[in-house]
């Protein structure tokens, strides 16, 4: 019997990894994370400069924390149209990572209590020209899962126009890291409003489906 568990939960495993194994799917599109959503002006969005990290709630109930990667300095809240002259939407609330006022450039983190199947953010270099974004997710062990880049211009006056950055398809994520590089090779940014799905899509089901039947081709060929 306790063969037979092992031999299930094994076969379970290389299902799941095999399921698990397709590389990220980056997309620049907000409308393929949909379910919910963090609203930054929770904190205020009164030029708060914030300790790393700092917990969140989403508009759905979701929690979580953001913060700069290495948690060790403090962060800023900033809004659109009133400290941020930029490309968000007018009024959204950001969080910045600080450079221009002496933090170290560094990549802002969030976390999520419970696993989400896909995030993005919106996202803006402080310094006016092209920047590289790159998105990259972590699972609850903060293994690597994979990340994606993308390309954006940032400007003063086309609002509403800032980039958005996502991925998903590698599972539940439990961490999602933003880092924005400028033309000058200078991490000085911000994020606005994160979108994420707080359930899998139909494909991911069919993947896990995939891994169940191959647990049951496993178990057939071990009693035959």
């Amino acid at each position: 019997m306790k063969k037979t568990l092992l031999l299930a939960s094994l076969c379970l495993t290389l299902g799941m990894a095999a399921a698990w194994a397709a590389p990220v799917q980056g997309t620049t599109n907000p409308n393929a994370f949909t379910q919910d959503y963090i609203d930054w002006c929770q904190y205020g969005c009164n030029v708060a400069s914030l300790v790393s990290p700092q917990a969140w709630v989403s508009h759905g109930g979701a929690t979580g924390a953001v913060g700069l990667n290495g948690g060790f300095q403090n962060f800023y809240n900033l809004q659109q149209g009133s400290s941020w002259s930029g490309n968000f939407p007018s009024g959204t609330g950001l969080i910045y990572n600080g450079a221009v006022f002496g933090n170290a450039p560094t990549g802002i983190m969030t976390t999520f209590d419970s696993g989400v199947w896909g995030v993005g953010a919106y996202v803006q270099a402080t310094l006016y020209g092209p920047f590289s974004a790159t998105i990259s997710l972590f699972d609850q062990n903060n293994n690597f899962l994979g990340s994606y880049t993308a390309n954006g211009v940032s400007d003063d006056g086309s609002i509403a126009t800032a980039l958005f950055i996502g991925a998903s398809g590698v599972g539940p994520i439990f961490a999602a890291q933003f880092d924005v590089i400028d033309q000058l090779g200078t991490e000085d940014f911000a994020i606005g409003q994160v979108n994420m799905n707080t359930t899998p899509e139909p494909g991911t089901m069919v993947l896990f489906g995939t891994s169940v039947l191959g647990l049951a081709g496993c178990l057939r060929r071990r009693f035959l």
